[in-house]
């Protein structure tokens, strides 16, 4: 226990903002699982519920609640997620027969014999200081 009353109105204080603070990541965490099983559900509302997230984790990081750094990688995996989503949908994609690549060494072969050169190591001598007459 707290043997000052400044000490005492500190617990007071600390305990009214764990309170506070404890709501608001609660808060968070239900928009970014509910924005998360939105896009993995493929949703059409999809972007709406992320802005929402994304707002919330801003909020979250501005008043200190959680790591800036923590909203920001949170709020990149959630983009990442919708846009991966967006990508799909918008480009869906044609199926075409594969073909195969021609490997290396097939290409080498049709452009003819590998030449095998070695590198010729010159000298650089230094000019002379005699005049040549």
């Amino acid at each position: 226990m707290a043997n000052t009353s400044s000490a005492q109105k500190a617990m007071r204080q600390a305990e009214r903002r764990a309170l506070r603070n404890q709501a608001a990541r609660s808060s968070v965490r239900t928009y970014a699982k509910k924005a998360t099983s939105v896009v993995a559900g493929g949703g059409e509302d999809a972007a709406t519920v992320v802005r929402d997230a994304v707002r919330a984790l801003d909020k979250a990081a501005q008043k200190g609640i959680i790591h800036r750094n923590a909203a920001a990688r949170r709020k990149a995996r959630l983009m990442s997620q919708l846009h991966k989503l967006t990508v799909a949908a918008a480009a869906p994609r044609e199926e075409r027969p594969a073909t195969k690549a021609p490997s290396r060494r097939a290409s080498a072969k049709a452009g003819g014999a590998k030449s095998t050169t070695t590198r010729r190591t010159t000298t650089t001598r230094k000019p002379s200081t005699r005049a040549k007459a």
